[in-house]
């Protein structure tokens, strides 16, 4: 962090950004797969590079599990067995269209994680337990934090928290920062992407998956892109759109 704080800027109980997500708005929206993406990238497990083509900007991915011990949760999982099936590098202009049922099973599989962890109660769709309601304030209180690094450019403080930003949709405010989004390398091959680089990304998923709501239109108080899930501040969550409706489970 920056040279006034004593501690390093963290999401609130290690969350991953989708699992931050869900509790923030109550549902799961199309961007909380893109900041997953991202995240499983930072971390060493998915390999992202920028590739043009005839139809423009497109994205190849590479599975890099076999490099990493296993610790990915089962919404994780999912998302890159529904995304590499037997193939190890992917386009993301050809996955997108079919990963309509992957991303159903995502949502399922997030709304449960949160159900069984008390953030989200069972039976009343997208309505926090009194420790999700907990958990928000922390949420809320991270994100104040990383909007002010990020409009202050403080790149060493911010790291690799661009996931993060993409939930809150503070891309376009942080996207000059010279940040990364994933700092290992596949053997000697560059993957270091800057955070404009994973507001990029994000557009061009929300491109590729045309089917898939990525949101209401409405930007928060981060003024986020449609679908990042960012710019909320009450605890009604706003208006984005899920995966065709609520968070299913």
């Amino acid at each position: 962090m920056s040279a006034s704080h004593t501690r390093a800027l963290a999401p609130p109980e290690g969350l991953r950004p989708a699992q931050l997500g869900i509790v923030l708005v109550g549902r799961v929206v199309a961007g909380h797969a893109s900041a997953t993406f991202a995240d499983l990238a930072q971390r060493g497990f998915l390999g992202l590079d920028e590739a043009g083509g005839a139809a423009g900007a497109d994205w190849m991915l590479t599975d890099l599990r076999a490099q990493q011990a296993p610790q990915l949760l089962a919404f994780e999982a999912t998302l890159l067995d529904g995304l590499f099936g037997q193939e190890r590098v992917v386009r993301l202009s050809a996955a997108g269209p079919g990963l309509r049922p992957v991303l159903g099973r995502f949502r399922a599989q997030l709304g449960r994680d949160a159900v069984q962890r008390g953030w989200l109660r069972r039976w009343r769709r997208g309505q926090r337990t009194p420790r999700g309601e907990q958990l928000l304030r922390e949420i809320q209180g991270f994100r104040r934090e990383l909007r002010a690094l990020a409009n202050a450019g403080d790149s060493p403080a911010l790291g690799g928290l661009a996931p993060y930003a993409m939930v809150f949709g503070l891309m376009p405010a942080a996207a000059s920062v010279a940040g990364t989004l994933h700092p290992g390398a596949a053997g000697n091959r560059s993957t270091e992407i800057a955070w404009s680089q994973a507001d990029r990304f994000a557009r061009s998923w929300l491109e590729a998956c045309p089917g898939l709501p990525a949101g209401a239109g409405r930007h928060g108080h981060d003024s986020g892109h449609t679908g990042y899930g960012g710019g909320y501040e009450s605890h009604a969550g706003g208006h984005h759109g899920g995966f065709g409706g609520h968070s299913g489970f």
